[in-house]
């Protein structure tokens, strides 16, 4: 469960940078914009700003990747164990939730 909490974060986090992104495509080229890094804003040049903008969205991506991966592998487990334990003690046993 803490999977799905870390991973529903990680989507809105890179929803919340798509949102944020595609706004800054219609800003000035020239113009500041504020960056929130830690609990300080600054005020950057849109270019620096979209660059980190898309490191930040590669970096969530991947973890979400990551985060699949993992659940993906975790549920193969589990349908492994439950022919296991239905193997062994057959309809004793009730493993679905």
């Amino acid at each position: 469960m803490t999977s799905n909490l870390a991973d529903s974060s990680n989507q809105k986090d890179k929803e919340d940078l798509e949102e944020i992104s595609n706004e800054l495509e219609l800003a000035d080229e020239d113009e500041k914009v504020s960056y929130k890094i830690g609990d300080t804003f600054v005020m950057l040049p849109l270019a620096e700003v979209q660059e980190l903008l898309s490191n930040s969205s590669s970096k969530i991506e991947d973890s979400v990747s990551a985060t699949e991966e993992k659940l993906r592998s975790t549920r193969e487990e589990m349908e492994s164990l439950k022919v296991d334990l239905y193997a062994r003690f057959g309809k004793s046993i009730n493993l679905e939730t």
